[in-house]
């Protein structure tokens, strides 16, 4: 990605607030991939399955338990997302079937024939996979906590510090770091803590704050171009992606012919890096280079 240079002439370096600004530009990140689990399109089309699967609806209607588990088994493992499905009827656990460390549930009624027959609960992520998805696309240190218990899964910030704020200064193995957490939920409820820990660098302060943002933003956008092999059949669920997770608006060029884009037909002219005014809207730029099946091209994120 195009160099972030500290504050030039007439900007004003962020100084005391840059832990802040970083730590929460990649929360906000973070966040959004959790509240894509809990109501992303997988997750509603997953939903729906539960609910229309009659040999379920009808099982638990019936109250047939042997039948019960076998449906929720079924659906399970029947190459949708959901990792993890429970089924009650009157406050009663039917079937329970999945992984052991989940997050993200939701739940909704099952009706047959009219009538309110059960509830469920499911889940399309794992703790694991959300740390996946996190180490992938921000790359801060990352802990989740159940109360006081860290969840025993790969990858995690082990045993991290013994206090972590909401948003402040952490010290943890003589690295400064400045956390941000937020609350999530663990599966079938309860209370879940994300925090992430973001490295200082020594140079922040003397960024701008819209400096950070950007920079920090970029490579989000960098880091998710990587699961892409760039094309024109994929260029939209990258831009949907990337734009849903950062706010920002994208542009793939190929010189200074658009090959996708946020707007059509985008500013007249993109700078690799610093601001621009697009459509009486000041934005920070930030850009970076990457192959694809239409040959070199750069990837330009505007954030406002």
């Amino acid at each position: 990605m195009s160099a972030i240079p500290p504050a030039a002439a007439g900007g004003t370096p962020c100084a005391a607030a840059a832990p802040e600004v970083l730590a929460r530009t990649a929360g906000v990140v973070a966040q959004r991939i959790y509240a894509g689990e809990l109501a992303g399109a997988e997750t509603r089309s997953d939903q729906r399955q539960v609910e229309e699967f009659t040999p379920l609806l009808s099982a638990v209607a019936a109250g047939e338990g042997g039948a019960v588990n076998e449906a929720v088994t079924s659906l399970v493992y029947s190459h949708t997302h959901v990792v993890r499905l429970r089924v009650t009827r009157g406050g009663n656990v039917l079937a329970d079937v999945g992984g052991p460390y989940i997050l993200a549930p939701v739940g909704g009624t099952l009706r047959f024939h009219g009538q309110t027959v059960g509830r469920y609960v499911l889940s399309v992520q794992d703790d694991l996979g959300y740390v996946k998805l996190e180490t992938r696309f921000i790359g801060a240190p990352l802990i989740m906590r159940e109360g006081s218990r860290p969840v025993p899964v790969e990858r995690l910030l082990a045993p991290g510090p013994a206090s972590i704020p909401a948003h402040g200064p952490v010290r943890y193995r003589n690295v400064s770091y400045e956390a941000y957490s937020f609350n999530a939920s663990s599966f079938p409820s309860g209370p879940l803590r994300i925090s992430l820990l973001l490295p200082l660098a020594a140079s922040l302060p003397k960024r701008t704050c819209v400096q950070i943002r950007t920079a920090e933003l970029g490579l989000v956008a960098q880091r998710i171009a990587r699961r892409y092999s760039l094309s024109p059949s994929n260029f939209a669920s990258y831009l949907k992606l990337t734009t849903g997770l950062t706010g920002a608006l994208i542009y793939i060029r190929s010189g200074s012919h658009q090959l996708a884009g946020s707007t059509h037909p985008g500013p007249a002219h993109l700078p690799t890096s610093g601001s621009l005014t697009y459509r009486g809207v000041r934005y920070g730029v930030a850009s970076f280079g990457t192959g694809t099946s239409e040959g070199f091209a750069r990837v330009y994120m505007l954030v406002r």
